[in-house]
């Protein structure tokens, strides 16, 4: 069997700390395991590349992940105990790089939606028209919880399913009136691996993922964080000074 693993990635530059994560990826057994960067000149473009070099190749399995983000090493045999268990589309929770003000959620939220539960049935016409409809989807809805919309921060699947799946597998959303991109591409996709491949997308919300992003740090974050320092709750490695003002 064939996994083939990478990001859609635009710049030619990647984060270090996501680098050494993923060369820290542990293989599953008996899988011959590929990695590939999407190339190309939008987010769409880059997952379609990279769903173009997984056909090339003959992968069974594609599993786009994040360079802007740090995966556990036991990532890929998690997601390839999952497939076997029988969960066909499976991805992660990612959180998010701040908040989606129009939405109901905390800052830096692991994100993914469903459809509410026990609901009388209308057609879901966008989140803006049928917000009433949607929940974000909590880890304490269980390990393993059926989604409607997740990013690709981490999503495996069967290549099969492209076949089922109208060109393009990827498109961009634009705002006419702003010329706005939406940043939507992946969710969109997500979204119709339901509609038109009949997929199942599920989300195993025990798999951690870290969000790598650059900010102003201001004099609120003394009290925001104030754990940070502390071994096994913060992360002080990450932004400690040696005595001699030395980063490291």
């Amino acid at each position: 069997m064939k996994l083939a693993v990478g990001p859609a990635w635009g710049s030619p530059f990647i984060w270090t700390s996501a680098v050494e994560a993923m060369l820290d990826m542990a293989h599953p057994d008996g899988w011959d395991v590929r990695w590939f960067f999407g190339k190309g000149w939008c987010p769409a473009r880059r997952h379609t590349d990279l769903c173009e070099k997984a056909l090339a190749w003959g992968a069974d399995v594609l599993c786009f992940v994040g360079a802007d983000q740090i995966h556990p090493p036991d990532l890929l045999p998690r997601l390839v105990a999952r497939h076997a268990q029988g969960y066909e589309v499976v991805g992660a929770l990612v959180p998010a790089r701040g908040y989606i003000e129009w939405m109901d959620m905390k800052p830096f939220q692991p994100m993914a939606w469903r459809l509410k539960r026990n609901q009388p049935p209308r057609a879901f016409r966008g989140y803006a028209l049928d917000k009433d409809m949607v929940e974000i989807v909590s880890p304490a809805d269980g390990e393993m919880v059926q989604v409607n919309w997740i990013g690709s921060g981490v999503l495996s699947f069967p290549t099969v399913l492209l076949k089922y799946l109208k060109r393009p597998w990827f498109f961009e959303t634009v705002q006419n009136e702003t010329y706005v991109r939406y940043a939507n591409q992946d969710v969109n996709f997500v979204w119709r691996l339901q509609q038109e491949a009949q997929a199942k997308v599920w989300v195993d919300t025990t798999i951690k993922v870290g969000h790598l992003h650059p900010f102003t740090i201001d004099d609120t974050f003394q009290e925001r964080f104030a754990d940070w320092a502390t071994p096994g709750v913060g992360e002080p490695d990450i932004a400690k000074f040696s005595p001699l003002g030395t980063h490291t």
